[in-house]
C-alpha cells in the first residue's frame, strides 16, 4: 500500500507541475499512473479470488453463482475505474453513462441469484 500511496503521490505533485505549461501531459500522467495502480490491484485481487473459491468450495452453493458475483464485482471497479477517469476528463456525462451501464448490468446478472434465493426462501416456508 506504501508503494501505491507514493506513485500517487507523486503522479500528483508532477501534475500540478505539468499542469500550468503542459495541461495534456498532466492529463495523460494522471490516466497513466491510475492504470499502473488498477493494474496492481487487479494482481492483488487474485489472493481474495482464491480465498472466495475456497469458501464456495465448502458451501452448498453452485459455482456459478460465485461466477456471476465475481463478474458483478469486477463491472463494479472497473465502472469507478473509467467514471473516474472520465470525470477528471472533464467528461461528466460519460462517466454517469458508464455508471449507469454498469449499474444495469450488476442488476441484469444478479437476474438468476435473486430467483435462486427466492427459491430458496419458498422452499424454508
Amino acid at each position: 500500500m506504501l508503494k501505491i500511496g507514493l506513485i500517487g503521490i507523486g503522479a500528483a505533485f508532477f501534475s500540478l507541475i505539468l499542469k500550468k505549461d503542459k495541461p495534456d501531459m498532466a492529463m495523460a500522467l494522471g490516466i497513466a499512473t491510475g492504470v499502473i495502480i488498477f493494474g496492481m490491484a487487479i494482481m492483488q485481487l487474485g489472493v481474495v479470488i482464491d480465498f472466495l473459491k475456497q469458501l464456495v468450495a465448502k458451501l452448498p452453493i453452485d459455482a456459478q453463482f460465485f461466477a456471476r458475483m465475481l463478474k458483478m464485482l469486477g463491472i463494479a471497479y472497473i465502472a469507478e475505474f473509467s467514471a473516474s477517469i472520465c470525470k477528471d476528463s472533464g467528461h461528466s456525462a460519460v462517466a454517469a453513462e458508464i455508471e449507469f451501464f454498469a449499474k444495469v448490468a450488476i442488476v441484469a446478472l444478479s437476474i438468476p441469484v435473486l430467483t435462486y434465493l427466492v427459491q430458496i426462501m419458498g422452499d424454508m416456508i
